[in-house]
């Protein structure tokens, strides 16, 4: 496992903790009450927990599943600031940590990659 992929992991595992909590907390509640009435005063913090999710197992399956790594850093580049603009200053955390990671997939030299095609051709 590289480095990028570790940073996103640990990032993506840990921007997931408390949208799970929120949605289970959220569910919990409308359970006892009987009714959705929560969701009049708080469902738009469904819908964002739902996109922090999204993200966040977007960013895990572009870090294992996508070979190509420059491709893989501006995904994760592009993970970060979608979820400062979800949830603003609350996400800078996130977003720095999957700036980094994406620097380190973007510098990242693959070598059985695609990224470094040419390079194998010369040696032959």
């Amino acid at each position: 496992m590289k480095n990028y992929q570790k940073l996103t992991i640990i990032t993506a595992i840990l921007g997931l903790i408390l949208p799970f909590i929120g949605l289970f907390l959220y569910f919990f509640i409308n359970s006892i009450i009987g009714i959705p009435l929560l969701a009049l005063f708080v469902g738009w913090a469904m819908l964002i927990a739902v996109g922090i999710i999204a993200i966040n197992i977007g960013a895990i399956v572009a870090a294992f599943k996508i070979k190509n790594t420059k491709f893989v850093g501006a995904i994760l580049i592009v993970c970060g600031v979608l979820l400062f603009l979800l949830i603003q200053w609350f996400a800078v955390p996130a977003l720095v940590l999957f700036v980094i990671a994406g620097i380190m997939a973007l510098r990242n030299k693959d070598k059985n990659g695609i990224s470094n095609l040419s390079e194998k051709f010369k040696q032959t």
